[in-house]
C-alpha cells in the first residue's frame, strides 16, 4: 500500500499532476526483473493476509481467540507488517483496490495491474484451498440485507483508501509511520463493521475462500463494495489533494526492487 522507505524527490505537498515524460519513466523503469520480485512481494502478502484473517476466525468459531482480535486486530497487523516488509518491493498494495486506485491517479502502471491483480486473486484462493484442506471454512456474520452490506464495505473501504492515498500523497514527511496509519485504519474498520457484516475491503482476500467454500455468488457485496468505495475515496483525494506527486508515484511503487 505505501512505501515507508525514502521519500520522493521533490515536495510531498501539493504536487503536480503527471506529464506524459512522467508516465514514460514510470512505465520505463518497471524491467522484467522487478516486476518478477513485486509479483512475488504481492504474491507473499496477500497470501498471508488471507491465511492469517480466515485462520483467525476459524479459531475464534472454535473458542481458541477471541473475537475482536481474530476480526480487527489480526488482519490489521499483518498489513502493517506487510508495508513495512514489503513496501519497497511492491507498494505492499495486497489488495486489488489498491492497485485499482494508484493506477487511477497515475502513480502505478496500467500495464502492471492486471499481473498484480492475478497474483493476489491467485493467492488468496492457495490460502483458503490451504486452510480448506484441513478444516471448514467459516462464514463471517451477515445481519444485515447484502445491500446494506455492500455499503458498509463500501464506507469502510472509502475511510482505508482515504488514509492510504493521502499517505503516499506525503509519503516523503510520513514515511516512518504510514505502516501504524493504514494498519491502525484496517484494525479500526473491521472492528466497527465486523460484529454486523463481513466486511473486508479487499476484494481478493473475499475472493479465495467464496470460491473454495463454493459460496461466490453470496458474496458480492463484498466484491462490489471495495470497488464503489475506492471510487468514492479517489475522488475525494483528487477534491481534497489534487494531482499526482513524487511521493504517491515512489509509494505505489516500491524502489528496492528496481533493476
Amino acid at each position: 500500500m505505501i512505501n515507508p522507505g525514502r521519500g520522493g524527490t521533490q515536495a510531498a505537498e501539493g504536487g503536480r499532476g503527471p506529464t506524459r515524460q512522467d508516465t514514460t519513466r514510470a512505465e520505463e523503469s518497471w524491467s522484467a526483473k522487478r516486476l518478477r520480485r513485486a509479483l512475488v512481494a504481492e504474491a507473499f502478502g496477500t497470501f498471508l493476509l488471507t491465511f492469517a484473517s480466515v485462520g483467525a476466525l476459524l479459531l475464534a468459531r472454535l473458542g481458541l481467540l477471541p473475537e475482536a482480535a481474530a476480526s480487527a486486530l489480526v488482519p490489521g497487523l499483518v498489513v502493517l507488517a506487510m508495508i513495512y516488509a514489503l513496501g519497497d518491493v511492491s507498494g505492499a498494495h495486497i489488495n486489488p483496490v489498491v492497485t485499482l486506485a494508484f493506477a487511477l491517479r497515475g502513480a502505478f502502471p496500467w500495464r502492471c495491474v492486471l499481473p498484480y491483480w492475478a497474483v493476489q486473486f491467485g493467492a488468496s484462493v492457495v490460502a483458503a484451498l490451504l486452510i480448506g484442506a484441513f478444516a471448514h471454512l467459516p462464514r463471517g456474520t451477515e445481519r444485515i440485507p447484502a445491500s446494506g452490506a455492500a455499503l458498509l464495505d463500501a464506507g469502510a473501504t472509502t475511510v482505508l483508501l482515504v488514509v492510504v492515498l493521502a499517505t503516499a500523497h506525503r509519503n516523503a514527511k510520513l514515511r516512518p509511520t504510514v505502516g501504524l496509519a493504514v494498519g491502525a485504519t484496517v484494525a479500526l474498520d473491521h472492528f466497527l463493521t465486523n460484529s454486523v457484516s463481513a466486511v473486508a475491503m479487499n476484494p481478493a482476500k473475499v475472493f479465495g475462500p467464496a470460491l473454495v467454500s463454493g459460496r461466490l455468488a453470496e458474496a458480492w457485496p463484498h466484491l462490489l463494495g471495495p470497488v464503489l468505495g475506492g471510487l468514492v475515496a479517489l475522488l475525494f483525494t483528487w477534491a481534497t489533494r489534487g494531482p499526482l506527486n513524487d511521493s504517491e508515484g515512489e509509494a505505489a511503487s516500491g524502489n528496492a526492487g528496481q533493476g
